[in-house]
């Protein structure tokens, strides 16, 4: 994720990523830090595009 790892145990805190603990260090599934990362993407990116009143697809001509 090149993210600091107090902003991992942050997210891990917050419940936004699923973490378990085996001793003194933290465990994360790739699926779950995967599953994470594309709903960043996807809530940035329908962000984006709502943002700028575009729409999917070609321009409309004119």
């Amino acid at each position: 994720m090149k993210v600091h790892p107090k902003t991992v145990l942050d997210l891990i805190g917050a419940g936004a990523l699923p973490a378990g603990r085996v001793g003194r260090a933290y465990v994360l599934l790739t699926r779950d830090v995967l599953a994470y990362i594309e709903h960043i993407i996807v809530r940035d990116t329908t962000g984006r595009m709502a943002g700028q009143g575009r729409r999917l697809g070609k321009p409309a001509r004119r």
